[in-house]
């Protein structure tokens, strides 16, 4: 179950990160001027919704990857 483990890495790694940005939503850090400029296409709420939805098709890849014991 090597790729659970990584899986499972990578999303805490992202839930991190978007731990860490949310708590800069007032640009204390300078994390989300950095990696979320505000243009009229990219905001900070994008990147929340892509990291987000990033942390959910992974948990979706590991429910598939799962076996059950019998």
């Amino acid at each position: 179950m090597a790729g659970y483990r990584i899986i499972s890495l990578i999303q805490g790694i992202v839930a991190l990160f978007l731990a860490i940005s949310i708590l800069d939503f007032e640009n204390i850090l300078g994390m989300n001027d950095a990696f979320a400029l505000a243009t009229g296409w990219w905001s900070v709420y994008a990147l929340w919704a892509y990291l987000i939805a990033l942390i959910a098709i992974l948990q979706v890849v590991k429910a598939f990857i799962v076996r059950e014991r019998n």
